[in-house]
């Protein structure tokens, strides 16, 4: 995230300017008060966040350790469903923040 803030900065994005990402104590705010500016996530840092939110997992090994420990028969049988269940999650997520920046754009 600090350097998806960074190419913000270069950017020139308002709150992520040299300015706002040095201590901010005495930057003005777009009302003229004293104070901390506030800063708004960009798109690529959305995007970031949701993907590793649905953390796309091959091999589930702490539920693989559980089933075990508690006497599964198979305890490597969720190893297909997890994938298609991460899968299935993170493509969701990439699909909605395509949506999302496509009505940002827009």
């Amino acid at each position: 995230m600090e350097e998806l803030a960074k190419l913000e900065a270069e950017r020139g994005t308002p709150g992520y300017a040299a300015d706002g990402i040095a201590a901010n104590g005495g930057a003005e705010t777009a009302g003229g008060k004293k104070g901390k500016r506030e800063r708004v996530a960009s798109n690529e840092m959305c995007t970031f966040l949701i993907l590793n939110i649905s953390s796309l997992q091959l091999i589930p090994v702490n539920m693989i350790a559980y089933r075990q420990q508690y006497g599964s028969v198979n305890p490597a049988a969720i190893i297909a469903p997890a994938i298609v269940a991460t899968f299935v999650s993170t493509a969701v997520a990439v699909v909605y923040c395509k949506v999302k920046d496509r009505r940002r754009r827009a």
